[in-house]
């Protein structure tokens, strides 16, 4: 009698425990298998944020902050986008005319570029005639 229903509770309890851990499984955040030294008293980890929780009300809280949507969002768009095939040869060729397109009427001509590095050489040499020390791509002027 008593011991057959105290069998029937704790077998309760424990799909009960299952069906909550399935749940925050969806959310990235499992039961660790042994506790770290670090956090002795964290039952779980939630493998999105790199954070222990306590418990299971800890970790429905989790799930609830802004940081771990945020975090779950980014992780379904990156499951999503790997997931993408790759583009096809005329998706390839498309992107290609549209880059050489945008180049010829934004970008600079190859003598208007010869220019602006005549420019930057004279520059150069005039800052190292005053400051001695100094060499491009030197950050600090001693």
């Amino acid at each position: 009698g008593e011991e057959a229903r105290l069998a029937a509770e704790e077998a309760e309890q424990q799909l009960g425990l299952r069906q909550v851990e399935e749940r925050l499984h969806r959310d990235h955040i499992h039961r660790v298998a042994k506790p770290s030294p670090e956090y002795p008293n964290y039952q779980y980890l939630c493998k999105v944020c790199s954070v222990h929780i306590e418990n299971v009300h800890g970790a429905y809280k989790h799930i609830k902050e802004k940081r771990h949507k945020k975090n779950m969002t980014e992780k379904q768009e990156e499951t999503e986008l790997r997931a993408l095939p790759a583009p096809s040869a005329g998706q390839l060729r498309a992107v290609d005319a549209a880059v050489v397109e945008t180049a010829r009427q934004q970008g600079i001509s190859e003598r208007d570029f010869e220019v602006r590095t005549s420019v930057v050489a004279r520059m150069e040499e005039i800052i190292k005639t005053h400051l001695s020390g100094w060499s491009p791509g030197c950050d600090i002027i001693s």
